[in-house]
Formats: C-alpha cells, sequence, structure tokens
C-alpha cells in the first residue's frame, strides 16, 4: 500500500517561496513527476530533479481551502513506456530569475507499481501534494488541457466561470452551460467578464467566445472515466478506452480529428 511522505521543499523551492510569500512573484506550478529512485529525505535539499524520473503529466486540479492548496494530476499506465514502482514524486514550478525548477518532493517507502502501457488492463491512479498557503491568490497553475481528469474533479467544477471576474490568458475554467463534461473554457485574451450570464447553449469545439472583455475558446479534456473515441482503418469514429488514433489521422491544436499530413 502507498505511503507518501509529506511533501518537502528542495532548496529551490524554499528559496522561491520567499519570493512568493515577498511579493516578487507568484507561484506557478507546471508539472508533476513520477520516479523509482530510492533517495533519502537528507538529499531532497539540493536535488534538481526525480532521481529516477520515469513519467511526466499535467496538473489536472488544484483546490484551495482552509490555507491549504491541492494540486493533482492523473497518470493513466496508457502513458507508461515500462512499469515502475513509484518511489518518488515531485512537483515543480517556474522561478522567474531560475526558470523551471524542481519545488517540492514526496517519498513511498512502500511504493506501488505503475502498470506499462502494453499491460492488458490498463488502469489510472491519482496523486494529491498539499501546500500551505498564505494567500490563494498567489498561486498559479498551469492546467493540461490535454490531462486526464476522474470525475470528482469534473464535480468540484474545477473552477466556475464568475460574472465580472478579472482572468488571465491560459486561465481554464468550467461552465454549468457547456453541453458535454470534457469541455473547458480556455482564456486567450484577458479581461474581465460581463455581469451578465452569457449564453453557451450552441457553442462546440474549438470556437471563440467573447464574455466582456475575456475571449474564451473552447477546449477539451480527456477523462479517464468517459467516452474516448477513435479513428478506424475505415474512416469510422469508434470508441476506444484510451486517447490514441490511426496512423492516418491527428488532433489539430483545437481537439479536432483531421487527416495527418504525411
Amino acid at each position: 500500500m502507498a505511503n507518501w511522505t509529506g511533501g518537502r521543499l528542495t532548496k529551490a523551492g524554499r528559496d522561491l517561496q520567499i519570493k512568493v510569500e515577498a511579493g516578487q512573484c507568484k507561484l506557478e506550478l507546471t508539472k508533476i513527476k513520477l520516479g523509482d529512485g530510492t533517495e533519502g529525505l537528507d538529499a531532497i535539499e539540493t536535488m534538481t530533479d526525480l532521481v529516477g524520473p520515469k513519467a511526466v503529466f499535467g496538473i489536472s486540479s488544484v483546490v484551495a481551502k482552509d490555507g491549504l492548496c491541492t494540486v493533482t494530476g492523473v497518470i493513466s499506465s496508457s502513458q507508461v513506456t515500462a512499469a515502475f514502482y513509484a518511489r518518488e514524486w515531485g512537483l515543480f514550478a517556474k522561478d522567474p530569475d531560475k526558470g523551471e525548477i524542481l519545488y517540492m518532493i514526496s517519498l513511498d517507502p512502500n511504493p506501488e507499481s505503475i502498470p506499462p502501457k502494453t499491460a492488458a488492463l490498463k488502469q489510472a491512479a491519482t496523486y494529491a501534494m498539499n501546500i500551505a498557503v498564505s494567500n490563494a491568490a498567489n498561486i498559479e497553475v498551469r492546467i493540461d488541457p490535454a490531462g486526464l481528469v476522474n470525475t470528482e474533479m469534473l464535480a468540484n467544477g474545477a473552477g466556475l466561470v464568475r460574472r465580472s471576474t478579472r482572468y488571465e490568458a491560459g486561465d481554464i475554467l468550467y461552465d454549468t452551460q457547456l453541453t458535454r463534461h470534457d469541455l473547458r473554457l480556455e482564456c486567450v485574451r484577458a479581461g474581465t467578464t460581463a455581469a451578465t450570464l452569457q449564453d453557451l447553449s450552441d457553442v462546440h469545439l474549438g470556437v471563440s467566445v467573447t464574455d466582456g472583455t475575456v475571449i474564451w475558446r473552447v477546449k477539451r479534456l480527456y477523462t479517464i472515466d468517459g467516452d474516448m473515441f477513435e479513428i478506424d482503418e475505415g474512416g469510422g469514429i469508434m470508441p476506444t478506452a484510451e486517447p490514441h488514433y490511426s496512423v492516418n489521422y491527428d488532433l489539430d491544436e483545437d481537439g479536432n480529428i483531421m487527416p495527418k499530413v504525411m
């Protein structure tokens, strides 16, 4: 059974935290890594990467409550080339002076095995880490638009669009009017949303929506427990258990299935 230790800041992470608390920058979290390294807690101080990195995946959800920020990512076995024991997981952040750094690490002395994509039974695992925060407004997160999410994250909304609210480019939010649970609104032009509710009942993947001075782009999130589709050899769209596509087709930047340029 997994038994993760509480997250510990690296030296680079602690230096960044000082800048955040001094108001010099925001805490911009970028990605999560899992590895099979066997370092001890005393080695974390000077680490710049995991000892044995095996998988990299995006951040799917961030929830701030009661002084804690819970950062969550979901890894699917379809993303794993070779099986490994998840002994270490790291949270990365962007330092305005140093670039991307290893911010925090958690270790597991009783690791669980992550099966490879070749395994007959596909699996998914959710990893979450709590960060103590004095002000949730000081945290920015790179939510991966193509990241996996689970139904609990969807039920929590992962951030609902609010009226008369300022949003920045790159913010990804949800609106209950969206006709599909795997659609999200990505802010492509910063601004403030309109005071009145916008009609989103007819929006579809890839369109742009003007909301006050904000412009949203409709994007899609893959879900580990929703429907996935692929194009078969005859060109038909068929249900599938994981997000993969035929060699003749690819996804464009808006998530649409398009013929691949050969």
